[in-house]
C-alpha cells in the first residue's frame, strides 16, 4: 500500500485502528474504512509465510473477542474494503494461483506490495534475468512480468504463487530497476526507497540488486528501441516456436542408427499459460516415436530419449498425458519437427548425427539422409543404405566428394538437399550450447555472439543482415579467407544471420550464405539445476513437496561417472531455515531410482530424520564429489490453502488441528476410521480432532481445494489387535462402485504421512484392503475367497499361494498359457517394473483380442496399476479408463492375470528365501 505516511502518521492510524477494534466496530467505522484498509496492509508486509490473522490478531487487541466483532463476518469486510480501495482509488486486484486459493488475505499481502520475507527472491529473481532483459521489457512492466514469472520455478512455493500476479510482478520489478537517482512512475518514491533499504539490509541481496540494476541502465541507454510494438511482439512469438522446437538427432549403436530426441525447455510457455509449470511438473509426457510415457517432470530435464518409430508428423510431437487441453494445444503448436520426406543429419564426433534443417550439404563432409519407406533415395555410388533402428523409415549414408558435379547436384535436388559450397559461417570463441556443423548454432543469453565466414573467393566486403534488417558492411580483411566479428543485443529467440560477399564495382554478391543463431534464455528450470557438469540430481516428479519425497510419492536419481564415490546429504530444517537435523550417505554413481527408495525407505522410518519431521519446512537431498561435481534439490511442505498440523497429547495420542487459510465458509473435515475406510464422519472444523487408538484418514475440502492426513494410532493398541483388518463393503459390482474404490484408493494414497512410523503400517494396511475388495469385485467369486485368504494370513503367506494363483487365472487353454507365462517369468520380473509391463504385455496378448481393450502396451499398464495401485487410475481420461473397465468387467480374466502378475512378484521379492516355483528357474 503506497500510502506515504511518515512513521509518526503511521503510528497515529494503527492507534485509531486498534481502538475501534477494542471498542467495537460499529457503522460509523462502515464509511470511515481507508484506515483498515492500510492497516491491513501494513500487516501483510510483515507476513512470514505462517497465518496471517493470527498474525493480525496478535497486532491488534480485540480481533478475537472485541464487542460486535464477528470474526469470519468482519475478515469478509476487510475484503469489501480493499475491492471498494480498487475500485476507487486504482488499487491492485489480485490475480493468479495465489488469489484463487486464498481469496481473502490475497487482497492484504498483494497490497503489502512485496512481504519482507520473500524480498530476498525478488533480488535473486533480478539478478538472474539481468541477461535477457530488453528495452520493451523495461518500458512495458506487463511483458517484463511475464518474462521473471515464467522462471520462478526455482524458487519457493510462496514466492510462485506471488509471482502468478504477472502485472504487480511486473511493476514492482520496474520501479526496482529504475536509477538510484531516478523516480519511478510505478511506485510512490517513499515505497520504493522503504524496499531498496530493505533489500540492502542484506549483503548478497545488496549485490544481486547492484548487478540488475547496472544491466537494466545499460540496456537503457545502448538506444536500441523497438521500431514498433506490434511487429515487436509478433516476432518474439515467431522466435519462440523456434525455441521450443524440439531436435532430431542420430546415435550410433551397434546395429545401426537409434533415432533420438532432444527435449526443448518447455518452461517458457509459463509465459504464455499459468497452469504450464504445473502440468509439466505433475504429469507424464507422451512423446510421438515412442511407446511408453515418459516419468512425471521428464520435460524439465535438458535430456535426449530414444525412438523406437520415426515420429509421424501429423500427430502432435509432445503431449501430456491427462493434460488440459489448453497446454496440449499450446505444447502442440511450440514444439515442431522439420516435415518430411527427407531429412538431413550432419555426422559429429561420438557417433551422433545433427538435423541440417536448412536440407543442405557441402563437399567433403559426411551426412546421413533419412526419408519415409517407399521414397527413392539420390542414385549416386557415394549414397549407401545403412540400418537405421526405427520403423516406417530408411537410412543411407552420405560421403560427400571433395568436387560434386552438376549432374550430381541434380540427383541430389530429387530428395530436396541442395549443395552449398562457396560460402560458411560458424561460431567461434566462447564453445555454443550447441551447433549442428552447419546451419544452426545456439548461445546462453549474455554469452557473446562471434562468428567467421569463410570463403575460398577473395571477397573485399561482407554485407551482414540480421532478421532481414538493414545490412552492415565489414571491410574483409586483406589477403585473408576468413572474416571475424561479434552481434551484440540479440533478443531470447532465434535470429536469422544472412551475409553476402562483395567485390568492388559489382551490383550482386557473388557468395550467400546463412546461419540460425538461436539465443536460449540460461533460467534454471523448475528442479534445482547441477551446478556440476560431472553430477546431475532428477526427481519425479519434477520439484516434488517434502511429503511427496517424505511418503514415497516422489523418487530421486542421480547420474554422474560409473563407479565414481559420492556424498549424499539429507538436511530438514524449519521455517526459519534453521538446520535440524544433516545425515550423510555414501553412496556409489549412477545412484538408481531403487536404490533411493531403499535409502529413504530405511531412514525416514526411524532415527533422528524421523524426530524431526513433523517440525520441517523443507528437506535439502544434496550429492557432491570433489572434482566432480555438485547437485542439490530442496523440497518444500508447500504453501498450502489447508494444512494439517499434528501434536502430541500429553497423556498418550495425537491431535490434529486444521490450518484453513482459503476463509472460507465451505471447508469441511471427514475422519476416516482405519476399520471402516471408505465412511467418512463430519468434524468440527475449529477445534482440534483427537486421533482414534487405530489411527484413521482427516480429509479437509474447501471448494476445488482439499488436504489430508494418516493419523498415528496408538502402538499398544495395535499390538493388542495384530489381526484387525479394515472391513469394505461393496454395494454390487457396477462401474460407479468401481469409481468409488479407485477414488477411495487415491484418497489414502495421497494422503501426508507423520512422522509416526505406525501411520505407514496403517496406511498400507487400508491401500492393501481396498485394491483387493475391487479386484474381489471385479474377478469373480472364487479369487474373491482367495483375497479374504490373503488379507488374512498377510502376516504369514501359505507356501503354494503361486500355485493356487496361477489355478485361478482362467480354464480355457489360452487363459492356462497366459498364466503359465506368468508364472514362469516372475524372477525376471520381480525387480523391475518395466519387464514385468513388457513380460505381461506378452503374457496377455492372446487373451486380449477378444476383449475390445485396445493397443496391448496401453492396456498392461492399465491392468498393472488397477492390480496394484487402482487409485493412480483417478487421474486417466474419463473416456478411456471407463471404456476399459467395461472391457474388464465382460472378460475378468485380464484383472486375475494382472493381479497373478503383481501378487506373485511381491510374494517372491518378500520372502525371506527364494524356493524353486514349478517352472520359475
Amino acid at each position: 500500500m503506497e500510502h506515504d505516511l511518515n512513521a509518526d502518521d503511521f503510528d497515529l492510524l494503527s492507534t485509531a485502528v486498534r481502538r475501534a477494534v477494542a471498542g467495537g466496530v460499529d457503522i460509523r467505522h462502515r464509511t470511515q474504512w481507508l484506515p483498515f484498509v492500510v492497516y491491513a496492509a501494513e500487516i501483510g508486509y510483515l507476513y512470514t509465510g505462517d497465518e496471517y490473522w493470527p498474525l493480525f490478531s496478535q497486532e491488534t487487541p480485540g480481533w478475537d473477542s472485541g464487542p460486535q466483532w464477528k470474526i469470519e463476518s468482519n475478515r469478509k469486510l476487510i475484503k469489501q474494503w480493499f475491492k471498494q480501495f480498487a475500485a476507487e482509488y486504482g488499487g491492485i486486484e489480485p490475480r493468479g494461483a495465489f488469489a484463487a486459493n486464498f481469496n481473502i488475505i490475497a487482497w492484504p499481502i498483494t497490497h503489502a506490495i512485496m512481504p519482507t520475507d520473500l524480498q530476498r527472491q525478488m533480488a535473486q529473481l533480478l539478478y538472474e534475468a539481468r541477461a535477457v532483459l530488453t528495452p520493451e521489457m523495461l518500458d512495458d512492466p506487463n511483458v517484463l512480468g511475464v518474462c521473471l514469472a515464467a522462471r520462478t520455478g526455482g524458487y519457493s512455493d510462496r514466492f510462485q504463487k506471488l509471482c502468478s500476479n504477472q502485472s504487480l510482478l511486473g511493476h514492482i520489478a520496474a520501479a526496482l530497476l529504475s536509477g538510484d537517482d531516478e523516480g519511478s512512475p510505478y511506485l510512490v518514491q517513499s515505497t520504493l526507497a522503504r524496499l531498496v533499504s530493505d533489500l540492502t539490509n542484506e549483503n548478497e541481496s545488496r549485490t544481486w540488486l547492484t548487478q540488475a540494476k547496472r544491466s537494466a541502465h545499460s540496456i537503457r541507454s545502448s538506444g536500441f528501441l523497438p521500431v514498433n510494438a506490434t511487429q515487436s511482439v509478433a516476432r518474439r512469438e515467431h522466435f519462440l516456436a523456434s525455441v521450443t522446437n524440439p531436435k532430431l538427432l542420430l546415435h550410433q549403436e551397434k546395429d545401426g542408427w537409434r533415432p533420438h530426441l532432444g527435449l526443448p525447455d518447455l518452461t517458457v510457455l509459463q509465459a504464455e499459460n499459468d497452469h504450464v509449470g504445473e502440468e509439466l511438473r505433475k504429469l507424464r509426457p507422451k512423446i510421438e516415436g515412442r511407446h511408453q510415457p515418459l516419468p512425471r517432470g521428464a520435460l524439465l530435464y535438458p535430456r535426449r530419449v530414444p525412438l523406437s518409430a520415426w515420429p509421424r508428423p501429423e500427430v502432435p510431437m509432445i503431449q501430456l498425458e491427462q493434460g488440459s487441453t489448453e497446454v496440449n494445444e499450446l505444447i502442440a503448436a511450440r514444439c515442431a519437427l522439420s516435415r518430411g520426406p527427407w531429412w538431413v543429419f550432419h555426422k559429429q564426433s561420438g557417433g551422433l548425427a545433427a538435423e541440417v534443417k536448412g536440407k543442405f550439404i557441402r563437399p567433403g563432409r559426411e551426412y546421413t539422409l533419412v526419408c519415409h519407406s517407399g521414397s527413392e533415395p539420390p542414385l549416386l555410388p557415394w549414397v549407401n543404405e545403412v540400418a537405421i533402428l526405427a520403423d516406417g523409415v530408411h537410412a543411407f549414408d552420405i560421403n560427400t566428394p571433395p568436387i560434386i558435379s552438376e549432374t550430381e547436384i541434380a540427383q541430389l535436388t530429387t530428395a530436396g538437399l541442395s549443395v552449398v559450397s562457396d560460402v560458411s559461417i560458424q561460431p567461434v570463441g566462447l564453445t555454443p550450447i550447441y551447433w549442428d556443423g552447419e546451419g544452426s548454432v545456439e548461445f546462453l543469453a549474455g554469452e557473446p555472439v562471434m562468428l567467421t565466414v569463410k570463403s575460398a573467393q577473395v571477397a573485399e566486403k561482407c554485407a551482414v543482415r540480421v532478421n532481414g534488417g538493414l545490412p552492415f558492411l565489414l571491410e574483409w580483411p586483406i589477403g585473408s579467407q576468413q572474416l571475424t566479428f561479434g552481434l551484440e543485443d540479440l533478443a531470447v529467440g532465434t535470429h536469422e544471420v544472412g551475409v553476402a560477399l562483395l567485390t568492388t564495382g559489382a551490383n550482386m554478391p557473388f557468395a550467400n550464405g546463412s546461419l540460425a543463431v538461436t539465443i536460449c534464455d540460461p533460467h534454471p528450470n523448475l528442479e534445482e539445476g547441477s551446478d556440476g557438469e560431472g553430477i546431475r540430481l532428477f526427481a519425479t516428479p519434477a520439484r516434488p513437496k517434502l511429503t511427496e519425497i517424505w511418503d514415497g510419492r516422489a523418487s530421486l536419481s542421480v547420474n554422474g561417472p560409473i563407479d565414481t564415490k559420492a556424498e549424499l546429504a539429507i538436511v530438514l530444517r524449519d521455517g526459519t531455515g534453521t538446520e535440524l537435523i544433516r545425515q550423510r550417505h555414501g553412496i556409489s554413481l549412477p545412484f538408481s531410482e531403487n536404490a533411493w527408495i531403499r535409502l529413504a525407505t530405511r531412514e525416514f522410518r526411524r532415527g533422528k530424520l524421523l524426530s524431526a519431521y513433523n517440525a520441517a519446512e523443507s528437506c535439502e537431498v544434496s550429492v557432491s564429489r570433489s572434482g566432480v561435481g555438485f547437485a542439490s534439490l530442496v523440497c518444500e511442505r508447500g504453501f498450502q490453502p489447508l494444512r494439517w498440523a499434528l501434536a502430541k497429547r500429553r497423556k498418550s495420542g495425537y491431535e490434529a488441528r486444521l490450518i484453513d487459510r482459503a476463509d472460507s465458509d465451505e471447508t469441511s473435515v471427514l475422519l476416516f476410521s482405519v476399520e471402516d475406510p471408505l465412511a467418512g464422519v463430519q468434524q468440527d472444523v475449529c477445534r482440534p480432532i483427537t486421533a482414534p487408538a487405530s489411527g484413521g484418514m482427516l480429509r479437509a475440502t474447501s471448494g476445488n481445494v482439499a488436504t489430508a492426513i494418516i493419523l498415528p494410532p496408538d502402538p499398544n493398541w495395535l499390538r493388542q489387535r495384530l489381526n484387525n483388518h479394515p472391513a469394505v463393503h461393496c454395494k454390487g459390482k457396477s462401474l460407479s462402485e468401481v469409481h468409488n474404490l479407485i477414488c477411495a484408493h487415491r484418497s489414502w494414497a495421497d494422503a501426508d504421512l507423520s512422522a509416526d512410523p505406525f501411520s505407514y503400517r496403517q496406511q498400507q494396511l487400508v491401500l492393501e484392503v481396498v485394491t483387493a475388495a475391487l479386484v474381489s469385485l471385479l474377478a469373480g467369486t472364487r479369487w474373491a475367497h482367495l483375497e479374504r485368504k490373503r488379507v488374512r494370513l498377510m502376516a504369514g503367506k501359505p507356501p503354494d499361494m503361486l500355485d493356487e494363483m496361477q489355478k485361478l487365472v482362467g480354464e480355457a487353454p489360452a487363459q492356462r498359457a497366459a498364466a503359465q507365462y506368468i508364472a514362469s517369468h516372475l524372477w525376471q520380473w520381480m525387480d523391475s517394473a518395466s519387464a514385468l509391463r513388457e513380460g505381461f504385455r506378452a503374457a496377455i496378448n492372446d487373451i486380449l483380442e477378444d476383449s475390445g481393450i485396445g493397443d496391448p502396451r496401453t492396456a498392461a499398464e492399465f491392468l498393472l496399476l488397477l492390480a496394484s495401485r487402482p487409485g493412480s487410475l483417478a487421474g486417466w481420461g474419463e473416456a478411456e479408463r471407463d471404456m476399459m473397465l467395461r472391457c474388464v468387467m465382460r472378460s475378468p480374466v485380464l484383472i486375475r492375470a494382472a493381479r497373478f502378475a503383481v501378487l506373485g512378484t511381491e510374494d517372491l521379492r518378500d520372502a525371506p528365501e527364494q524356493p524353486t516355483i514349478r517352472g520359475t528357474r
